[in-house]
């Protein structure tokens, strides 16, 4: 998250047609269109920064109703990374927009290109339905 990588965010930030099929709202969806392409240069294996893979057999165990490290008072956490439901109170859903509080890092995927509006809101709404895995 601290530093500018190659492979980070090497994407267009439009995946809504890659790969032949469209992004839509579910999880195998947003990992085969956005995580895997776009997230994995950086958040895979132990070197993951904050702990978070997104690498398939672990981005649902480390996002759904997962508290950040950042988190600046665990006892009564805020900054929970994926919370069913509620995009707007999700970790993930403002680093990907940029509207975090600017010490707790850049917009995501760190130094671009950002994730288009249109990917972003297919996010939004795998969270408001439940974040289902």
């Amino acid at each position: 998250m601290m530093l500018a990588l190659a492979g980070c965010g090497s994407g267009s930030g439009d995946e809504s047609g890659q790969g032949g099929m469209p992004l839509v709202a579910t999880l195998p969806s947003i990992q085969a269109k956005v995580f895997s392409i776009y997230c994995v240069g950086c958040h895979t294996d132990g070197t993951a920064p904050f702990g978070l893979r997104l690498d398939p057999e672990f981005s649902a165990g480390d996002l759904i109703n997962v508290v950040s490290p950042r988190d600046p008072d665990p006892m009564h956490p805020t900054l929970i990374r994926v919370v069913p439901g509620d995009p707007d109170a999700s970790f993930l859903i403002q680093k990907l927009e940029g509207t975090q509080a600017p010490e707790l890092g850049g917009r995501m995927p760190d130094g671009g290109p950002y994730l288009s509006t249109s990917t972003i809101n297919v996010i939004r709404q795998w969270i408001q339905d439940g974040a289902q895995p």
